[in-house]
């Protein structure tokens, strides 16, 4: 063991069900109250107002579902994954649930820097088979285009945004006639962000013209 070498847990985590509604503000004070209660040696900040040191991958927005979200704890010592699972799962709810730990080094660098791509699926259901079809074309349209330009909010104005650069993935699976999963892979970071929201926004007409609607957005992965 290298002698001052800090070290870190990375959680992989699953936030389900009627989680889907809580902030990242909220959620994170969900993590805070389980590992108090663990016990396990976790660091905290310096100050007058010490908090434990936590690191969250890309908050989720409101309403989508995570199935393998990311976060890192720092700790006070080396503990081992199997520790850390039998002492923080206990303190869970079912909605969010870790699925895997892994102890590492910490470096200076923040444990989530290299992340650049997020996978996603929104299932859709639709009023008759043809609005399956029609949103298939769509999709197949935006992916055969040269860009794709959406206006974007800011706190201080509106910015317009060709987002079809860093839209890597987008497929239709059709489940039976009225149900299918858009498949997406987005990109990720300060001048790659593509939102699911955003590729909707462009599918739109398509989405209307066929009666189908977006019943359920979950974010599978991060890369």
């Amino acid at each position: 063991m290298i002698e001052g070498q800090r070290w870190y847990a990375r959680l992989t985590y699953r936030k389900t069900g009627r989680l889907r509604w809580l902030g990242h503000l909220d959620i994170r004070r969900g993590f805070e109250r389980a590992l108090r209660r663990s016990g396990l040696p976790v660091a905290y900040s310096q100050g007058y107002n010490p908090h434990i040191r936590l690191t969250f991958a890309h908050p989720l927005p409101v309403g989508v579902e995570g199935w393998a979200e990311l976060c890192a704890v720092d700790l006070a010592r080396e503990v081992s994954p199997q520790e850390i699972g039998k002492q923080l799962l206990p303190q869970l709810c079912d909605d969010l649930q870790v699925t895997s730990v892994e102890v590492l080094p910490r470096g200076r660098r923040s444990p989530f820097a290299d992340l650049s791509v997020a996978s996603y699926e929104l299932v859709l259901s639709a009023d008759s088979p043809r609005g399956m079809t029609i949103v298939a074309e769509a999709v197949d349209r935006c992916l055969a285009s040269e860009e794709l330009v959406v206006e974007r909010r800011t706190k201080r104005n509106v910015v317009w945004v060709d987002i079809r650069p860093h839209i890597y993935t987008a497929q239709l699976k059709i489940e039976d006639g009225n149900i299918g999963r858009l498949v997406l892979e987005l990109g990720l970071g300060e001048k790659r962000l593509v939102k699911p929201q955003e590729v909707v926004d462009c599918l739109a007409p398509a989405l209307s013209e066929g009666g189908v609607r977006v019943v359920r957005t979950i974010r599978t992965g991060l890369r």
